[in-house]
């Protein structure tokens, strides 16, 4: 599939009727022929100038496999100024080889400063396109307080965020825990969670045959070691933990700097007491190991060779008995908002570790 990259001089204000036509224009073939639209869900994407280089470069890279109309709002309401300025551009490629059907996807880019930037929404809603699932997309810090947020999320049906994008954890978490309690929000993605997939996958596997699976009960201590911008992931996987593992949270430690910093958790489990320690000096991965100690097995999972890979391994005391290496692939922001773009209901999974990472962040 070959792609090509079309765009047209950008200028200021345009009317939604003047878009249209431009977009039109810019799905036209050298015979007069217009390409098809290939849209299959509208994503609206609310950045800063500073992040807009980075942020238009993934939604481009996304259009390939999963054409859109894509909004790119890039506001700084802080301005005094109005400034309003409309940037088209379109990737089209040929499906089913040559010979084949030509198909674009869409980009509209919106700088908005001063008064239009308080009022995204007018700017985004009319050029959405009908009887499509609407993602909205906040790659930087994000705050359901936020001016705008209350009317975006009216018009869409997910939201895609990255809890580690604030640098206060405990904050961030507990609002997005406060969020998806309120009645009418849609439904909510977190790019750290996306990116827990693997860990919470092999540390699923490693419980997966019948030999194993009474040890789930048997977990007294859980040790994560995580570090620099891993909070909220490591803080999600406990809270994963806890709600498939059926542990209810009774106390929270924070320690101090001379104790490595962290928590120490005490969680009544099935059997008994369950403490995890929650290490945040890894030098050199944002999640690095998590392991779990049973009466007879012991169960980890860990990033290595150059922490390209995970290796998942079974012991018996000293005695290895079970071991699984996975390439953990790429983790660019393409990939992970490709995956939270495949889905489109809430993940009750997520929200049920959401609220128990927030009540431990809050202890």
């Amino acid at each position: 599939m070959i792609g090509e990259s079309r765009s047209a001089p950008r200028g200021g204000a345009m009317s939604v009727e003047e878009i249209e036509r431009e977009l039109a224009r810019l799905r036209a073939n050298e015979d007069g022929t217009l390409s098809l639209r290939a849209s299959v869900l509208n994503l609206i994407v609310v950045t800063d100038e500073g992040s807009a280089e980075d942020v238009t470069r993934s939604v481009s890279e996304l259009a390939g496999r999963y054409p859109s109309r894509a909004i790119v709002l890039i506001c700084d309401p802080g301005e005094s100024e109005t400034r309003l300025d409309i940037g088209l551009s379109a990737f089209c490629n040929i499906r089913g080889g040559t010979g084949g059907t030509q198909v674009c996807a869409e980009q509209v880019t919106v700088h908005a400063e001063g008064p239009p930037a308080h009022h995204l929404e007018s700017l985004a809603g009319p050029l959405l396109i009908p009887d499509l699932p609407t993602f909205l997309w906040y790659p930087g810090h994000f705050s359901p307080r936020s001016p705008e947020f209350a009317a975006m999320a009216t018009l869409v049906d997910r939201v895609i965020l990255d809890s580690a994008a604030s640098r206060d954890a405990e904050v961030s978490l507990g609002e997005l825990a406060g969020l998806i309690g309120e009645e009418g929000t849609p439904a909510v993605g977190d790019l750290q969670w996306v990116a827990l997939s693997p860990w919470r996958t092999l540390l699923a596997e490693l419980f997966g045959s019948p030999e194993r699976a009474g040890a789930l009960d048997e977990v007294y201590r859980v040790e994560v070691l995580y570090g620099p911008g891993g909070e909220s992931r490591a803080h999600l996987l406990v809270g994963w933990l806890a709600t498939t593992l059926g542990w209810r949270l009774r106390a929270a430690t924070r320690l101090g700097a001379r104790a490595g910093g962290g928590h120490r958790l005490h969680f009544l489990g099935p059997v008994g007491e369950v403490i995890v320690a929650m290490d945040p000096n890894s030098p050199d991965a944002k999640l690095r190991r998590v392991r779990l100690y049973s009466e007879e097995l012991s169960f980890q999972v860990s990033r290595h060779r150059e922490l390209r890979e995970a290796r998942a391994t079974v012991m018996r005391g000293e005695d290895l008995i079970g071991e699984r290496t996975v390439h953990l692939g790429t983790f660019d922001l393409g990939v992970l908002v490709g995956e939270e773009l495949r889905y489109r209901g809430r993940d009750e999974v997520y929200e049920a570790a959401l609220i128990t990472a927030a009540r431990i962040l809050s202890r």
